[in-house]
Parts: C-alpha cells; structure tokens; sequence
C-alpha cells in the first residue's frame, strides 16, 4: 500500500455558531483520486481552504508527505507539494498560454518577476511550461492569447498551470463546472492520463466525471462525512440516495 501523502486528522471549521466542517479525516496516497460529493453549502470548498492554508482550521491537523503542515502558510504548503485549483478559471486572459503557465511557476516557487525581460525568456521554465501544456494536450495553443481559448481549453490551462508548481497532491475544485459534454469528457480523459502520478482531491457535481476518476468518495452533508466508500459502494447506498443524490441516475 502506498504511503500517505495527504492526511487530514479530525478537521474543524466554524464561523460563528454554524459548524461548516465537522471533525474530517481523510487519507489520500499517490494514485488515490479521492472525490468529494455532496450538496451546495455541505462544506466542500471550506475543506479545501483549510487544506491549502486560505482558511485557519479551529481543530485538527493537516499533514503532508508526514510533515505537519497545519501552521504553515498558503505559499509554504503550495512549494511542500500542494496545488490547487478553482471553481472560476483563473488564467490572465491578455497573456499567452505559455506566459500563464510560466508565471504561476514564477510565483509558486518566489522567484522575482522580470519586467524588463520577458518571463518567457527563461529557458528552465518555458520547457517546463511546454512539457505540461503538452499532458494537457495544449501545446499548439502555446501563443495564443489565454482569453481567445474556448472555456474548455481554459480550464485545461490552468491545469497545466496547477501542474506547472510539480505538486505531489492536487486539488481540484469543480473542474468541470461550466463544461459542456464534450468538453467534460476531454477533461475527464487528461485526467486520467495523470492520475497515476499524484494524489488527487476532487470536489465535483458531475456524477459521471466523478465515477469516471475517483477510485474513493466521501459524502460531506452539513461538513460531516456522512459515507466513504468506492464508487459502486456510493452508488448503491441508500443513505446516499437520501441524503444527496435521490431519484438522479448514475452512470454505472
């Protein structure tokens, strides 16, 4: 069995007299894609702030690759192996897709940004950056402005940017919001050419995207793990069916 590199002990968030995560453990190991279901408001997000460091977690500990990362700030978590990625698209529209990919490696890893030379100037990084565009299948895209790409391909870029940081662990925050079908299976196909190489925790509404890659799913309801088990385990539990998914039906 592969080592831990995510592992949450017992993690607490509150805001004011409402309990928004209720004591979460979770063990995530590389290959592991970890999903995270659940209704709106059930404390998906939350959990992944507090993992990340963009929120303060009031109980429990948070340790990765079996360093007790729960003090440590956004940026020290990002460089220790964490990388995270959002529900809206984050790419800077004005710029290429290499220069995107470039400086989200430039401030991940503190380097000073070079106005008066191009980032891309910088040999070590435009490899990486082109080595990561091309997992994500958009290395002809290269130069182009990030603001001409279709939805689609920019959710992809700010993969590739995710990628770009070399995490151990990746957290996905709806990846496929806003994806049409075809869009979503492209997704779910680049996905799955990488998920070997990390520990991945995905936070998504799209059943079929989560049954796709997930090999392990934990139902949050009012930020407690009300259910964990595989797939099939999570499809077929009438719990489930109460609690979040009712009549829906789910891709097999």
């Amino acid at each position: 069995m592969a080592a831990p590199l995510l592992q949450l002990h017992g993690l607490v968030k509150r805001f004011g007299g409402l309990l928004v995560t209720d004591h979460v453990d979770m063990t995530i190991a590389q290959g592991d894609v970890h999903a995270i279901i659940g209704p709106n408001g059930a404390g998906k997000t939350t959990l992944i702030n507090q993992i990340v460091g963009e929120l303060k977690s009031d109980e429990g500990r948070i340790e990765l690759d079996g360093r007790d990362v729960t003090a440590w700030p956004v940026h020290a978590r990002a460089r220790a192996g964490l990388g995270r990625s959002y529900q809206i698209t984050s790419v800077i529209p004005e710029f290429s897709v290499l220069e995107n990919v470039v400086l989200a490696v430039q401030a991940t890893r503190g380097h000073n940004f070079r106005f008066w030379q191009p980032a891309t100037s910088q040999r070590a990084l435009v490899e990486g950056a082109d080595q990561q565009l091309q997992r994500v299948g958009l290395l002809a895209e290269r130069d182009r402005p990030a603001g001409l790409l279709a939805y689609g391909q920019q959710r992809q870029l700010e993969l590739a940017m995710t990628l770009a940081i070399e995490p151990r662990v990746l957290l996905l925050d709806e990846p496929m919001a806003g994806l049409g079908p075809v869009e979503t299976q492209q997704m779910i196909t680049v996905l799955q050419g990488i998920k070997q190489q990390y520990g991945i925790l995905l936070v998504e509404h799209d059943m079929h995207a989560v049954f796709s890659l997930a090999n392990v799913c934990s139902v949050l309801v009012y930020g407690k793990v009300v259910f964990r088990g595989s797939p099939a385990e999570v499809q077929h539990s009438p719990l489930v069916r109460e609690a979040y998914l009712g009549d829906e039906e789910i891709p097999a």
